[in-house]
């Protein structure tokens, strides 16, 4: 019995083992490792990712209410607030490609439609050629029909008479020669009409066939056309309803945003530390970066030609005129000044690449790489009183020297900022570039060599900024948006 006992015990064991496995394994949970799924959220399908994002925004929902509002000014109210928005616009995107998808269909059934239309109206054409054409057959058919009908009966009436006994009772050989070649002529005439009653038969029994193929061919489009309209209304009715629910999911998403942005700078505006908005377009960072990149490749080309005829840079290159407004977006006028480097980087000659603050008057970063809040903070921030001095972390070229502006004129993303191409490799032999951005005014132009300390701009707030501060980035070994790396790694 003890024995017995012991294997009951045991087979629960296992029954217990074997629900737990299957309970973890259901599709039910399947969102159980939520950050396993989100990292691999691309390589989802459309009903897991809708899954994800409705389970997703269910538990930020949550955990704003919870929060409540004397939470909302705080870091964790808005990371959870942007991490409902990173799930509205997944929803967006979703919504957007169910559009696209929409309207391609739309598409392919409008031009089905006029396939049909013009495949209906080239039937009809054929199928009334056939109809003349079988009419025609019909009538010659039974004209020769009628003839070897007539002939028949003429030898009906002729009774017994064979060509055997004409033949012998010809009551001479002119009767037997004439005979026997009117016997032959009627012969040939009599094949010659079966003939042609034989291949009329069957010239008109094809054409009646290809007359019923194209009738057929013909109902079937129209059953295809009256389909393919109801198809079509139907695509542009959910189109419409797509439509509608996009432009809700939008606004919801704008209203998000809109708050985030509000909250984040809010609290800068509390703390004296400045940033960027979190929430930034793909697309508008996608075409800078093709820019800085298509700038970058052109420097190494020049680069690696320059190898061959010289062996360093020259640092006495003319500077060209800056081309930038003398006026901040505050309004403000700043005094021309030396655009030289301090007396402790002119002395710096050895050749090996070591950065210097790119503020002189803050050397604190007051936001961390990476830690913005969010993942795609990819440089370190100084905050500083708007003017303060923009220097070259290290001798270079001005790769861009620019204003990024939207449609309105208003300043966007990186807003007036600088990238240098610098003519000293890092420790793994690889080329360095460094950004400086939401500049006031810029002091240098593109193609100009600056070098380590010089003044190449004053801090501000233009673009994507909650308040005055240098945004600062390395890269390496690409102008890459990808190949950013902290910063830290190279200052002092």
């Amino acid at each position: 019995m003890k024995q017995y006992g012991f294997l009951i015990k045991a087979f629960s064991v296992l029954l217990a083992f074997c629900f737990l496995f299957a309970f973890f394994n259901s599709p039910s949970v399947i969102y159980a490792y939520d950050g396993e799924y989100d990292d691999n959220y691309d390589n989802l399908s459309l009903e897991e990712k809708q899954a994800l994002i409705e389970q997703k925004l269910k538990e930020t929902n949550e955990k704003l209410e919870s929060l409540g509002d004397q939470s909302r000014e705080t870091q964790e109210y808005i990371d959870t607030l942007d991490e409902k928005i990173k799930y509205l616009q997944r929803e967006l995107s979703i919504s957007e490609n169910e559009i696209e998808s929409s309207k391609n269909k739309i598409t392919t059934l409008e031009h089905e439609y006029e396939e049909n239309e013009d495949e209906i109206k080239h039937l009809k054409v054929d199928i009334e050629d056939l109809s003349q054409k079988t009419d025609r057959l019909q009538i010659q058919f039974d004209k020769s029909y009628e003839m070897y009908c007539q002939r028949v009966r003429a030898l009906y009436i002729s009774g017994d008479m064979s060509v055997l006994s004409m033949l012998l009772t010809s009551p001479d050989i002119s009767t037997l020669l004439t005979r026997l070649e009117m016997i032959k002529r009627v012969s040939k005439n009599d094949r010659e009409l079966l003939q042609s009653i034989e291949d009329e038969a069957n010239e008109l029994k094809d054409t009646k066939t290809a007359l019923q193929a194209k009738r057929t061919s013909l109902t079937d489009n129209q059953n295809n056309l009256k389909q393919t309209s109801v198809n079509l209304s139907q695509t542009v009715k959910s189109l419409e309803q797509q439509q509608v629910d996009y432009k809700e999911k939008q606004s919801a998403y704008e209203s998000e945003k809109t708050e985030s942005d509000r909250l984040l700078q809010q609290l800068h505006e509390e703390t004296d530390t400045y940033s960027e908005y979190r929430n930034q377009d793909q697309a508008e960072l996608d075409q800078i970066n093709a820019e800085i990149e298509a700038a970058a490749e052109k420097f190494r080309q020049e680069m690696e030609a320059k190898k061959h005829t010289t062996t360093a840079p020259s640092q006495t290159q003319p500077q060209t005129e800056a081309a930038t407004e003398e006026n901040d977006e505050d309004g403000e006028n700043y005094e021309e000044e030396e655009t030289q480097p301090d007396e402790t980087t002119e002395q710096e000659q050895s050749g090996v690449l070591q950065m210097t603050y790119p503020v002189p008057s803050q050397t604190n970063i007051t936001c961390g790489y990476g830690s913005a809040g969010y993942a795609g903070h990819t440089g370190v921030d100084f905050s500083c009183r708007s003017g303060s001095k923009v220097v070259a972390a290290e001798s270079g070229y001005v790769l861009i020297s620019t204003d990024l502006t939207d449609a309105n004129g208003n300043y966007r993303s990186y807003g007036r900022y600088i990238v240098i191409a610098h003519d000293k490799l890092n420790s793994d032999g690889q080329y360095v570039y460094t950004l400086y951005a939401h500049n006031s005014q810029r002091i240098v132009s593109e193609g100009q060599y600056v070098k380590k300390g010089q003044l190449i701009a004053y801090s501000g707030s233009t673009g994507n900024s909650t308040g005055p501060h240098c945004h600062f980035e390395v890269r390496t070994p690409s102008a890459s948006y990808d190949d950013c790396v902290n910063p830290n790694h190279y200052l002092p």
